[in-house]
């Protein structure tokens, strides 16, 4: 949506039209902001005041890039390295992270499946049989019983969670301010990205910076941003405000002239390892759930062989 709005401004086509023609063939929530997005630019908002005024437009970081071109007047180049480096738009990484989801809903699913047959069915049958032929029970089978009891007491717990999120999800400000520190450094690599971009094109390091913290969602950045215009070099300037490390800061110092493309280089680099550890992660999942499945496979196993043993050695 960010590219069609940034092209439309660019190309001084109305925006309006385009957003009714798109609400026509949305559903849901998404259609209703479409339509009152155009209807406040009919009014003479901006599009980047529409994106502001209608929580849940568009992403939140495409709205700093959408509000910061416009006042900069560089929003075709700011919005085009934005949506270059965002990663959520990578499809690599968003399969993964949809994969992931996937499969730990579904093992979790089979999990409370296997274990709630095991504490309703099995488990109370176990227990008459000991009592029957007035056998003990294993310590294992003991502290098996008191895991699934533990489970089960606790099941308002992920229930609880689910419904927060439901309910957050249904709320785009509520959901911006409840995961704005975990978005905080993908943030700051797209700050970095649109002064670079700003630069290059001739506007001041100063300049550009105090725009970009009037543009900004969160509040910390916005604050490092304008910490970054107190006089020096650029790179010292960044590190001073806590936007980037020393290493980073001489790299850029150092670079003189070409310090906008080493700022760029910079941002690419933090955009690699931010994929990286996304993918890393989402491949970690897989063996450590199924880690964590063996092991309790394992432990129900030891419980209800001990328990068999214990009460075959009883009759004999």
């Amino acid at each position: 949506m960010l590219r069609i709005i940034a092209a439309s401004v660019t190309a001084g086509v109305p925006v309006a039209p385009l957003l009714d023609a798109w609400a026509e063939d949305s559903r849901s929530g998404q259609g209703l902001r479409l339509e009152k997005a155009a209807s406040l630019m009919r009014q003479g908002a901006t599009a980047s005041d529409a994106a502001t005024r209608v929580p849940g437009l568009i992403h939140d970081d495409h709205a700093v890039a959408l509000a910061f071109g416009e006042r900069s007047g560089l929003l075709s180049p700011v919005v085009r390295v934005n949506l270059a480096g965002d990663e959520l738009l990578d499809p690599s990484i968003r399969r993964t992270i949809r994969l992931s989801i996937g499969y730990l809903s579904v093992v979790f699913v089979i999990f409370v499946m296997v274990a709630a047959y095991l504490v309703i069915k099995i488990n109370p049958m176990l227990i008459r049989i000991a009592e029957e032929y007035d056998t003990g029970r294993p310590p294992a089978f003991t502290r098996w019983q008191w895991l699934m009891h533990a489970a089960v007491s606790l099941w308002w717990i992920p229930v609880s969670l689910a419904a927060v999120v439901a309910v957050l999800r249904l709320s785009p400000p509520a959901w911006q301010v409840v995961t704005r520190p975990w978005n905080r450094s993908r943030r700051t690599t797209a700050a970095l990205d649109a002064l670079a971009t700003a630069e290059a094109c001739g506007l001041s390091a100063q300049e550009a910076a105090t725009t970009l913290a009037a543009c900004q969602t969160d509040p910390v950045i916005a604050a490092r941003l304008r910490a970054s215009t107190e006089p020096g070099p650029a790179g010292t300037a960044l590190a001073r405000a806590g936007l980037i490390d020393p290493v980073e800061a001489d790299a850029i110092d150092n670079a003189g002239a070409d310090a906008p493309a080493a700022l760029l280089r910079l941002a690419s680099a933090r955009r690699g390892a931010a994929r990286r550890r996304l993918s890393a992660i989402g491949e970690a999942i897989v063996p450590l759930v199924a880690i964590v499945m063996g092991v309790i496979v394992l432990w129900q196993s030891l419980a209800v062989f001990t328990f068999l043993s214990d009460l075959i050695e009883h009759l004999s």
